[in-house]
């Protein structure tokens, strides 16, 4: 019987743990249901890991076969779009973006490749869910019933048959400027594109990183939600569009900010996240309005 070729695809900054246990959560993904699968690695440094470390990426993999790649522009689009590049001269069906600071259940890639036969649709978005037990990382995970359409998928858990890359899109190197939504843009204009995007409640789970275990951190990261938003816009629609877009989101995320002040007394902690989430992408969408008058 042949056996669907699958392309899982990552990008690192650098050689580090967290990368090195998604590689064992791969293979153990590989002989749990004796997938075909090929693994992808870009690395966004212009420094070669070292041989002992390309030593330990084999023993990780065992008899998976894998590619390394080296992008020297640093950002992660550049990364990714060196991805892209290469998938041109593979031989595969499915292809699969994972974050190397995610795990994986070792039935995540049979659920998606099920899945994705069965739904009719050529792209599968799945959630990814935080490892850290901090409330506010709750405000920052999507959320949508199980079969349900939507407008865009995001590269820590995304699943797609290689006939989308006929559009020969790539990732924006502009909206990335504040560290993500590159991948939002890119799976959005192939929705409009024509080619339906269905969720599939099949998680990967971010690590716990010290870095992002405090306020400041999820202050920042919705501040720049709101940042990066108008550069979205404006790839869409235009930069005319995309100011009046950028006005209307900054009120509805003020109305959203105070209305989960007024609910505070029904879920205290979560409805003060987003109380707090909303406020700050309201700051965001606030600065642009100076940065761009």
């Amino acid at each position: 019987m042949k056996k669907d070729k699958i392309v899982i695809c990552i990008c690192s900054r650098n050689f580090n743990n967290n990368f090195v246990n998604l590689l064992e959560n791969i293979f153990e993904n590989q002989i749990s249901y004796n997938l075909n699968i090929k693994v992808l690695i870009v690395f966004n440094n212009f420094k070669k890991i070292k041989s002992v470390e390309e030593k330990v990426i084999k023993k990780k993999l065992r008899k998976i076969k894998y590619k390394i790649f080296y992008e020297k522009k640093i950002g992660i689009s550049y990364a990714r779009n060196k991805i892209l590049k290469q998938l041109k001269f593979l031989n595969f069906e499915y292809c699969c973006f994972l974050d190397d600071d995610c795990k994986i259940k070792k039935n995540f890639l049979i659920s998606h490749l099920n899945f994705i036969k069965k739904s009719g649709s050529k792209i599968i978005g799945g959630p990814q869910l935080y490892m850290s037990k901090k409330a506010f990382f709750r405000f920052l995970e999507r959320n949508f019933q199980n079969k349900s359409l939507v407008s865009w998928a995001s590269t820590n858990n995304v699943f797609f048959e290689k006939s989308i890359l006929k559009h020969k899109l790539l990732f924006s190197n502009i909206v990335s400027q504040y560290g993500f939504g590159e991948d939002q843009l890119y799976f959005y204009k192939l929705s409009k594109l024509g080619e339906k995007i269905i969720w599939n409640r099949n998680p990967t789970y971010e690590i716990k990183q010290k870095n992002r275990e405090n306020i400041k951190w999820f202050l920042q990261r919705n501040f720049k939600y709101g940042l990066t938003g108008i550069l979205i816009d404006t790839e869409i629609y235009g930069f005319l569009i995309a100011i009046v877009l950028n006005l209307i989101k900054l009120i509805l995320n003020l109305f959203l900010s105070v209305y989960y002040i007024l609910i505070l007394p029904i879920n205290p902690i979560n409805n003060f996240y987003r109380s707090l989430g909303f406020f700050f992408r309201f700051l965001g969408r606030l600065f642009n309005i100076i940065k761009y008058r």
